[in-house]
């Protein structure tokens, strides 16, 4: 009997599993110890930490949107404002900003986000009611269409 390639001669089994050691081992190479080199035991924490990323990507967006949220709340209560009443004076005013750029604003442009306080503090002075605006004070740099 001639054996033409190797191809026949090699069970698939072993082919296969050679390919799937090596994507394990790929995937573990930068544990340290056994977890890198021993594959019983490199498949076993590769499997949690491939849970644990699972977990991740569901838990870092809401994560994310909290943190921004304290970031610009801080900021806005610096002003005599809180996140709820900024946003929402923001938006009636015609300025829709995303979270993420009235956070990066707070955290590297101040004077441009005490800009956005004012003119959501003369937002909130506009529409409120006239007992309530009179107690209310107006920024002094912000012109509002109410004012000319």
């Amino acid at each position: 009997m001639v054996f033409l390639s190797m191809i026949n001669y090699a069970t698939k089994r072993t082919f296969d599993s050679c390919f799937k050691r090596q994507k394990i081992f790929k995937l573990t190479a930068k544990y340290y110890g056994r977890k890198r080199n021993c594959y019983r035991v490199a498949i076993k924490f590769l499997q949690k930490a491939l849970k644990y990323t699972t977990v991740g990507r569901k838990i870092k967006p809401e994560y994310l949107y909290r943190l921004r949220s304290t970031r610009v709340g801080a900021a806005a209560v610096e002003h005599d404002l809180n996140y709820f009443t900024l946003t929402r004076n923001l938006i009636k005013s015609g300025l829709h900003l995303q979270p993420v750029d009235l956070q990066d604003l707070a955290i590297w442009e101040p004077r441009t986000f005490k800009c956005l306080t004012d003119i959501a503090k003369a937002k909130q002075k506009m529409e409120a009611s006239p007992e309530v605006s009179e107690k209310l004070q107006a920024p002094a740099n912000v012109i509002t269409r109410g004012m000319l």
